[in-house]
């Protein structure tokens, strides 16, 4: 009986915790026409080393744009470098070296047909 007292009140314990304390701040989506442009971090809060980036890019209302090229770096002075296609769902991927997550942010180049335009994402860092 004890047992099942003290697992009904670890339960409570955690329900009383606030949502939003322990999760990670987000990068806000940005826009290129119709176009919504999301990127994220592996781990979900960038550190010093190489962490994956994640570019998920859907036209409105959430389909996905896989017929993109999509280049990303860290910062004016790097290559780019594409990113990989994650099947046809819109997602491209891409590892990175990042030496200050505080400060960088990571640059995406989209590329559809003669389109071009290139964003900033500010990386997500404790």
């Amino acid at each position: 009986m004890k047992l099942f007292w003290l697992a009904v009140l670890g339960f409570m314990l955690v329900s009383c915790g606030d949502p939003q304390e322990s999760a990670a701040p987000t990068t806000p989506p940005q826009m290129w026409g119709d176009v919504e442009v999301i990127v994220e971090t592996r781990p979900e809060i960038a550190t010093v080393g190489m962490n994956e980036f994640l570019v998920m890019v859907t036209r409105k209302p959430r389909k996905p744009m896989f017929d993109l090229l999509v280049s990303i770096r860290m910062s004016e002075s790097d290559p780019w470098r594409q990113a990989i296609q994650d099947g046809h769902v819109g997602v491209y991927r891409r590892s990175l070296q990042v030496t200050d997550p505080t400060t960088q942010a990571v640059l995406v180049r989209l590329e559809h047909g003669d389109d071009k335009v290139e964003l900033r994402f500010p990386l997500r860092a404790k």
